[in-house]
């Protein structure tokens, strides 16, 4: 029982020892990292009323979770404003109620973007243009018309100005209580335009007699008001002739595509004049006759109908009036429009150094003004590598690191924009070292400082060991490390006034999922012998295994190993070089015990110092034991180095590594030990 224990404790101490040093220097979290995506993307119009307040979410989820920012039309950050402009911790922008006398234009009445940026790169989102209204006293004021006995005349509701963008007409009320609605055809005699108007078919004198008021409704304030004057026809009784006259000639309508579309074609004639409408087109677009003929388009005396427009639609329709005394022609111009879209294709790409690459913006809707492309939130700058095939086609030849990030087409046109984003990732390249610390032979006393830098894809991670051993921090030793605008890692060790047992052979290590490099000088600084201490070692019977003496002051003369007291190697199996021994087929009789560093100098000044080896033979049962219905903790080590994990281990742990499988067991094999607890 008592030897069991032992083994216990040696074999906890062991993995413990060095698991703590992995827990500091070893393999880095492997996170599947993803750049920032919009889930909830800031509205393009955002009106509100002051005494409501507003809030503006923007949502982004990546892998490290994006930071959300807002930022203004020149692409700089939006800061708070007390009581006026807060962002919430969610990152929601949020506007609260004020009161008229506080409205700022630069802050209630301008254009926002939310940016979202992790580690992998930037996007921002389409502008979001925000309106705060103060609400004021209006009237609606129905016109007094004039016209003639049998022809058409148009009544207008007028919305004052500073209301007209949020103010609609939603019905007219022939007194006393005949209500007329928006309709496509009307009922014969009154027809009320969609656009708001009310027109009134081949007037008779008995229509003068009727008072007309228009109804409104406030689409913010949700109030809806009725004009306090009425309106009436003024009939022209002079009864000379007046050749058509038309106020407006021209008329510039923008129409969403499938919306329905009425216009009426309306002029002051005496005699009644007839209508005609006709369209001109290049090419062999539909014109108006096909489009009546195939009942998509209809004229009814002088008002032109479309039940649903059409891309063809767009462009100049003509209104000619004729009459005896002379003819006048009125023109439409139609701007249909359809809502924009985008998708950049590849969404996500993996290109190797070196290599080329492509991405299209693929665009829909119209009308396009431009495209814009951006990396990481800001302008791309196209050159001789970076090259615009076409507006949509960017082509990148030869990739290098600095392209990796977050690219974004951005469409725009006078109304809207639109933007959509692609991730651009390089493929893995094998840790590089740019620079490399030398050799160096110091007195003691001084401050030293080790440098090293590396490159490679993911970022490598870069550890320090100093005699094959985890170089800890300390009051005197301080590793730094940071990563460059351009992804290379610079890493320090800092040693404040050097002893000379800090001397010895240090290693600076750059590893990532692509593999590993190191490098290694020799730090001499002058002084006795010394031999830093030792944890226990462990090593795998039938297997190699290696010590290194960790030996400082300068100059050695000699080094020597000894174990239990006699001066190796005594064997084939063992032999010495650098200061390090080594055992091929370690045997559990022969080769445990008491190994003994010895460093002398000229002087025959000597230092020392022991270690124990245990070694473990296959199939050794742990002593702890495992949680009940859990295998996801357990310890493993490989060789000399241990790491604390989980049984679904980290892709950038070695391959060859097992898992917890059963229950209260411990492993052994040629490069693992792995015991469930």
């Amino acid at each position: 029982m008592m030897i069991c224990f032992i083994w216990k404790v040696i074999l906890l101490n062991i993995i413990i020892n060095v698991a703590e040093s992995y827990k500091n220097n070893g393999f880095p979290n492997n996170i599947d990292a993803q750049g920032p995506t919009f889930f909830i993307e800031p509205p393009g119009n955002n009106e509100f009323i002051n005494s409501a307040g507003l809030i503006i979410d923007c949502m982004a989820r990546g892998n490290p979770q994006p930071n959300i920012q807002w930022l203004n039309l020149k692409n700089n950050p939006v800061l708070p404003i007390s009581k006026v402009r807060l962002i919430l911790s969610n990152g929601s922008l949020y506007f609260p109620p004020f009161d008229a006398e506080n409205f700022r234009e630069d802050v209630h009445w301008t254009t926002y973007r939310c940016s979202a940026r992790n580690t992998i790169g930037t996007i921002v989102s389409k502008d979001t243009v925000v309106k705060a209204v103060v609400p004021q006293r209006y009237e609606p004021e129905v016109q007094n018309p004039g016209g003639f006995i049998a022809c058409n005349v148009i009544i207008k509701c007028v919305i004052p100005s500073f209301v007209r963008d949020f103010v609609t007409v939603t019905s007219w009320l022939q007194e006393p209580n005949f209500n007329i609605y928006p309709s496509l055809e009307g009922d014969g005699k009154n027809h009320m335009l969609p656009t708001g108007e009310l027109l009134v078919y081949n007037i008779t004198k008995h229509d003068v007699e009727k008072m007309y008021r228009c109804r409104t409704h406030h689409r913010l304030t949700q109030n809806t008001l009725v004009s306090k004057n009425a309106g009436k026809i003024q009939l022209t009784e002079i009864q000379e002739l007046v050749p058509p006259i038309i106020n407006e000639k021209i008329l510039k309508l923008r129409i969403r595509i499938g919306d329905p579309l009425v216009v009426a074609c309306d002029a002051y004639a005496n005699p009644r004049p007839t209508y005609r409408w006709h369209a001109e087109r290049e090419g062999d677009t539909e014109t108006l006759e096909n489009m009546v003929a195939s009942g998509r388009a209809k004229t009814k005396d002088g008002t032109l109908i479309i039940f649903s427009v059409s891309k063809t639609d767009n462009g100049p329709f003509y209104c000619t009036v004729t009459n005896s005394e002379g003819m006048e022609t009125f023109k439409l111009e139609l701007l249909i429009t359809s809502p924009l879209s985008a998708i950049i294709q590849p969404s996500l790409q993996t290109v190797s150094l070196g290599h080329t690459a492509d991405l299209i913006c693929r665009t829909f809707g119209f009308p396009q003004q431009n495209i814009v492309w951006l990396k990481d939130g800001n302008r791309l700058r196209t050159g001789s590598r970076v090259r615009l095939f076409s507006s949509e086609h960017i082509h990148f030849s030869p990739i290098v690191k600095e392209d990796q990030g977050m690219y974004q087409c951005v469409l725009r046109n006078e109304w809207e924009s639109i933007q959509s984003s692609s991730e651009f990732r390089l493929g893995e390249v094998f840790p590089q070292l740019n620079y490399k610390f030398i050799e160096q032979t110091l007195q003691p006393g001084p401050f030293i400082s080790l440098k090293c830098s590396c490159s490679g894809n993911p970022t490598p991670t870069i550890i320090w060991f100093l005699d094959g051993y985890p170089l800890p921090n300390d009051d005197r030793i301080m590793i730094g490390q940071y990563v460059t605008m351009f992804g290379d890692v610079i890493s320090h060790v800092n040693i404040s006034a050097v002893k000379s047992e800090d001397g010895g052979e240090y290693t600076c290590k750059a590893y990532s999922n692509a593999g590993e490099v190191t490098h290694s000088a020799y730090l001499n600084i002058y002084g006795l012998p010394y031999i830093r201490p030792m944890s226990i070692l462990s090593a795998v019977a039938g297997k190699s295994f290696s010590l290194r003496c960790p030996i400082a002051g300068f100059p050695i003369e000699s080094v020597s190993i000894e174990k239990d007291g006699v001066k190796l190697p005594v064997n084939a199996r063992q032999r010495i070089n650098n200061a390090t021994l080594t055992i091929e087929n370690v045997q559990r009789a022969a080769d445990q015990g008491t190994y003994t560093c010895i460093a002398r100098n000229k002087q025959n000044y000597t230092s020392m110092r022991s270690v124990e080896l245990k070694v473990l033979s296959l199939g050794v049962e742990a002593t702890t034991s495992c949680l009940e219905g859990r295998s996801t903790n357990h310890w493993w080590a490989i060789g000399e180095a241990a790491a604390l994990g989980s049984c679904d281990l980290p892709p950038n742990i070695p391959p060859n590594r097992k898992s917890c499988r059963k229950k209260k067991k411990a492993y052994v094999s040629s490069s693992y030990i792995t015991i469930c607890f």
